[in-house]
């Protein structure tokens, strides 16, 4: 059976929709129109390359994966995909960079979008 796309780069792309809203200096976001978690963020399913796992199938976030595959950047286990755009469902590699959990809620919090349920107003 033939595939569908030639490569994963090409099945983000066709998954992706340019937005008219949604920009970051002065480019428009890609809105992934597939399949989303529970978090709001895109998934995306293939097959492991190397390792113990490889050949089976696993779920991967769609910005991970588009900023190693399109972006030609190299994400550590331990590293995040932050959204400079603030958009979960973007997969814009010019959007999006590689850096820790503790700079990823650094830049939440500068930005006004971190969410703490349980704090007392003063």
């Amino acid at each position: 059976m033939p595939r569908k796309y030639a490569s994963l780069a090409e099945r983000i792309l066709a998954n992706t929709m340019i937005s008219d809203e949604s920009f970051y200096n002065g480019t428009p976001c890609w809105i992934w129109m597939g399949k989303r978690n529970s978090s709001g963020y895109g998934q995306i399913t293939r097959r492991y390359k190397r390792g113990p796992r490889k050949g089976k199938v696993g779920t991967f976030l769609v910005h991970r994966v588009a900023v190693q595959e399109l972006g030609g950047r190299r994400l550590t286990a331990k590293s995040v995909a932050m959204h400079l755009c603030n958009n979960r469902l973007c997969c814009n590699p010019a959007h999006l960079k590689g850096g820790t959990q503790r700079q990823n809620v650094r830049q939440c919090v500068r930005e006004g979008r971190h969410f703490t349920p349980f704090r007392k107003a003063a």
